[in-house]
């Protein structure tokens, strides 16, 4: 489809509704397959988001089966760091998903902007993805194709991840298998890249592919090709974060670096293991996310402590610098100042009493 054609069809398609209650509103977002519509739920008021298969792909009963699919893989799956699915459609036969509308930017937009993040930013959004896929490996789904463009970052601080369009449903055939390589092939895990098969660790992999790329400001590897891509996580391992930037704590570098290992038996065995890692990289973070379960913004931005010892610090200072200001101006109250601070020949002599204690100094406790 041209770029004047995807105009054409969207203007078509503004205040169209979905099964006679979705308003299409405005397009947001255009992928591979499909693309994603905002649209407004006249009976029950809110806005959702609505993807939209491509009309080329309309007439694929393979592509249609796929996209089906992943409705039916995310429907199984409640949990609040994944998008949810709320209903299936139909517009003009092309196959509709309605979901939860999540404003905010994804994971990929904010790299481009920031090109890398901060290690404490890397363990909280790499913690709450690995929350999403342990929700989604317990109801038997492997999403296979995690990467930032699939991790949304929300304007009210969560953290979501969308787009199970090439899951794999444990418990049922493999409608998704094809000659072709599924996934974005700068995340793909070496079982992947051979066609093998593919279980909870194999998004581990891609998690642990994107931890990397959100700490180094890279991916764990680079190449001409995407093919030559594809196989050099086959037959080496990455260069360590920390080889990259010395400042990277030593026990996040080695939880990322178990995440990419290319055999899975070698990797974290669960999402739930590679959070709990991730969590004990920082126990700061830990804490934090401990804190505050309820209140995901507190932990991606946890308030600055304040600084009371600089403030102290601050007003003794100028508190000197005022009496010193009054002695050099010479002034009446900086002479008696100076006088009464000056010894004379009427000074008694110092009379002998016991020595007191000296109080302990006073730190201020911190904010």
């Amino acid at each position: 489809m041209t770029d004047a054609d995807a105009r054409h069809d969207g203007d078509r398609l503004v205040d169209r509704r979905l099964a006679g209650r979705y308003r299409m509103v405005r397009p947001i977002a255009s992928g591979g397959m499909a693309e994603v519509w905002e649209a407004h739920d006249e009976t029950l008021g809110r806005a959702v988001a609505v993807k939209l298969l491509h009309p080329q792909f309309a007439a694929d009963p393979t592509l249609r089966t796929r996209f089906h699919n992943e409705a039916v893989a995310a429907a199984r799956l409640s949990d609040p760091r994944i998008v949810a699915i709320l209903d299936t459609a139909d517009l003009d036969g092309r196959e509709a998903i309605v979901m939860e509308l999540v404003r905010g930017r994804t994971l990929r937009e904010w790299l481009d902007e920031r090109t890398a993040l901060e290690p404490v930013e890397v363990v909280h959004i790499g913690a709450e993805v690995a929350s999403a896929l342990a929700a989604a490996h317990r109801a038997g789904v492997i999403h296979r194709d995690i990467k930032p463009a699939n991790i949304l970052l929300s304007d009210d601080g969560r953290v979501m991840v969308t787009d199970f369009g090439i899951a794999k449903v444990l418990d049922a055939p493999d409608l998704t298998r094809t000659a072709q390589v599924l996934g974005t092939v700068k995340y793909l895990a070496p079982e992947q890249v051979e066609g093998g098969p593919v279980d909870g660790r194999t998004d581990i992999y891609a998690l642990g592919a994107v931890l990397y790329e959100m700490l180094c400001g890279e991916p764990p590897f680079r190449a001409e090709t995407p093919a030559a891509l594809a196989l050099a996580r086959m037959h080496r391992d990455p260069t360590r974060p920390s080889a990259i930037l010395p400042r990277v704590p030593v026990d996040l570098d080695e939880t990322i670096m178990r995440a990419l290992a290319r055999t899975p038996a070698q990797r974290w065995s669960t999402a739930v293991d590679l959070r709990a890692a991730l969590l004990a990289t920082r126990p700061d973070v830990l804490a934090e996310d401990r804190r505050n379960d309820d209140d995901p913004v507190a932990v991606a931005h946890p308030r600055p402590r304040r600084r009371r010892s600089g403030m102290a610090l601050a007003v003794i200072i100028v508190a000197v610098l005022i009496v010193l200001g009054l002695l050099l101006a010479g002034t009446p109250f900086g002479h008696r100042l100076l006088s009464s601070a000056a010894p004379t020949a009427r000074t008694p002599a110092p009379i002998d009493r016991p020595e007191q204690p000296t109080p302990p100094s006073v730190r201020p406790a911190p904010g």
